[in-house]
């Protein structure tokens, strides 16, 4: 039996996350004062009303300000920014199961009916509220006073014990514990670093809220479900200094404790945009509700099964990437645990089928960490530790009109760089070459883009010597370059393929090949790993293609990249470091230079490590030996986050500057 008659919801910020955009307007102005907007200067005053920043900003500038023509611009610049934003994921589900309970829920916020009315509507949350209590600009019955939560009940005519509030600031939880309400706090992009020790409950995001232990007569403490208010601690023994001295290799001295979107979030509270997205593996961002529900339904059936029997996912997952394939890619072979297994295995059909033994690849290629894969990429200090190395790889120069090998200009060239690959065959092979495996677009080794024709001409030059094209597609794939794969991008179809990473949408662990049916044949125990074919990767894979196959979602990666080319193109002419913004969707790259014009690694790595004070997560080009910072956030990346990737881009590269 319930013991719950209503459940209270705070709007903004609740049900509705604008925080960060709130935040954003606001500090635009201080901005064009020539200060910075601190945000824990914000966050220590979220879930107030009548927030007096502009007597701040009176003091760091020392000059009075025209308060009302500064809100009213504030005002409009909130209008444009959260045009775009509708409710938190797992919201309506929680709605939906109130109103089937039959408990009353209604909204009680610092915010204006008018504020609550035009959102509710943008989310489509207007219906089914029994009441609804705003300050409407009163400072004396906001929160963290308890006036409004007090009004509510007398509204509704119960007790306060049988009433629960959902709110995610530490003044709205305070306003619901001193009008006698158990509270469930449910924090936001700006709150989830605030002190929420006071709420009942916390729970991460709606999307794990779980109404069973809040309304089933339960006592509300923290449950498996929700997550702890206070500080984690250390399990027994697990002192920092002492686990650092077993790790194999030293990592990073951040320590991050979850994810969301296009954020990451350390345990001091700090919050990151990564433009890299999980070294490129979370295409969909962290923590994608859909990839989390259709993991964890999966998990609960079958996680991993030896790769000779049949599987739904797999089967599924088989038939929708021969769907979205270039047309003569009709086999799939999921049966690879990684980028680099799954480029060795490609190596090895290649062989096999035309019983030639030497593989082209180019300068500053990244085909994996494997022996083989690093004895084939395309630059010397991967190979150097290592005594043996994959035999007969021809390395050729790559299609860098930047930096030309041939000292040539592209109008003229002739695609040089192809044509001269007839020569490293006739003269630097053993004439019996078996495929050429290359990225569209080069990942790691500097996000070069190839010229008009240069794949077409190489395709046609595999064609006429029996070599097989094999595109490496592990970072390029899956919707990264606002296509599918880069060779839809290219209109160019190789006689083979290799993907991985972003397959995963949320870090799922998948990779694979594509193939012509005439390469298919080899058996299983040459090119299969333990791993491959996992169940509960290939579940989250489908969903990821389901997700991405959406209308308009490639639309958007081409709309969105394309945008930021151009803000980053306009930056560059505001530094003297930044000699190219180069890409396609959202795999951009900046090249940074010296004073002379030549590539200056030192700065690279120096603008990476200095972005994370600035909230930002990038990485660099060739392990830190290359002079290009990527550019690759998820895919789901809005014009609103856009923005501000570019924006934190921009007081980077000015701080440097």
């Amino acid at each position: 039996m319930k013991d719950v008659d209503a459940i209270f919801f705070d709007f903004d910020g609740t049900l509705w996350d604008p925080e960060a955009e709130i935040f954003r307007a606001h500090a635009d102005t201080f901005r064009e004062f020539g200060h910075e907007l601190p945000a824990d200067a914000w966050s220590s005053l979220v879930g107030t009303i009548g927030c007096d920043l502009w007597t701040q900003l009176e003091r760091v500038t020392g000059c009075t300000v025209d308060r009302a023509e500064l809100q009213e611009r504030v005002r409009r610049r909130q209008q444009e920014l959260l045009g775009g934003l509708c409710g938190r994921p797992g919201v309506h589900r929680v709605l939906g199961a109130v109103d089937a309970l039959g408990i009353s829920r209604g909204i009680v916020s610092n915010s204006t009916r008018e504020w609550v009315a035009r959102y509710a509507r943008q989310c489509g949350l207007a219906e089914g509220w029994s009441t609804v209590q705003c300050a409407d600009g009163d400072r004396a019955s906001a929160k963290p006073e308890p006036n409004l939560y007090v009004a509510a009940l007398d509204s509704l005519g119960i007790p306060a014990e049988r009433a629960v509030a959902f709110e995610d600031s530490p003044s709205g939880v305070r306003a619901a514990k001193r009008a006698g309400i158990r509270c469930v706090a449910v924090p936001n992009s700006m709150t989830a670093a605030l002190d929420l020790h006071e709420a009942d409950l916390c729970f991460e995001s709606f999307e794990h809220v779980d109404l069973s232990g809040i309304i089933g007569g339960k006592s509300m403490k923290q449950t498996s479900t929700a997550i702890s208010t206070a500080a984690p601690k250390a399990p027994p023994g697990a002192d920092v200094g002492t686990v650092l001295q077993h790790y194999y290799y030293l990592p990073d001295k951040l320590r991050v404790v979850r994810g969301e979107g296009l954020y990451l979030y350390s345990d001091d509270g700090r919050r990151y945009l990564d433009c890299s997205s999980g070294t490129f593996n979370l295409s969909l961002g962290y923590a994608h509700p859909e990839i989390v529900e259709v993991v964890r339904e999966q998990a609960g059936q079958l996680i991993h099964v030896t790769s000779k029997f049949q599987t739904e996912p797999l089967n599924a997952l088989v038939a929708k990437l021969a769907e979205v394939s270039p047309p003569n890619l009709t086999r799939v072979h999921l049966k690879s645990a990684s980028g680099s297994d799954a480029n060795e295995s490609a190596v090895k059909i290649a062989q096999v089928h035309t019983g030639k033994s030497d593989v082209v690849t180019l300068f500053r290629g990244h085909l994996g960490q494997t022996l083989g894969m690093i004895g084939a990429s395309g630059a010397a200090f991967r190979r150097t530790p290592f005594p043996s190395h994959l035999p007969g790889v021809v390395h050729v120069p790559d299609p860098h009109c930047l930096r030309c090998f041939y000292r040539q200009e592209r109008a003229t060239c002739g695609l040089l760089c192809v044509e001269r690959i007839n020569d490293f065959i006739d003269y630097a092979s053993t004439g019996r070459v078996a495929c050429v495996v290359l990225e569209p677009i080069s990942g790691n080794g500097g996000n070069v883009v190839p010229p008009d024709g240069y794949l077409q001409a190489l395709k046609e030059l595999c064609d006429e010597r029996g070599i097989v094209l094999v595109f490496d597609e592990i970072q390029t794939g899956f919707g990264r370059t606002g296509r599918m794969f880069a060779a839809d991008h290219f209109g160019v179809s190789p006689h083979m393929m290799t993907f991985g990473k972003g397959l995963g949408g949320a870090g799922m662990p998948v990779a694979g090949i594509l193939t012509e049916e005439r390469l298919t044949g080899v058996e299983g125990h040459h090119i299969n790993s333990t791993f491959g074919g996992n169940v509960l990767a290939a579940a989250a894979a489908l969903k990821t293609l389901e997700v991405i196959g959406r209308p308009g979602f490639l639309e958007n990666v081409r709309t969105v990249g394309a945008y930021v080319i151009d803000r980053l193109r306009d930056l560059a002419t505001k530094v003297d470091f930044v000699q190219e913004v180069r890409g396609v969707g959202l795999m951009i790259g900046i090249d940074i230079v010296d004073r002379d014009g030549r590539p200056d690694p030192r700065l690279t790595n120096h603008l990476a490590e200095l972005g994370m004070d600035h909230g930002l997560l990038l990485r660099t080009s060739l392990y830190g030996h290359g002079n290009v910072l990527k550019v690759r956030p998820a895919l789901i990346m809005t014009r609103q986050e856009a923005d501000e990737m570019c924006d934190l881009l921009e007081r980077l590269f000015l701080s440097v500057s």
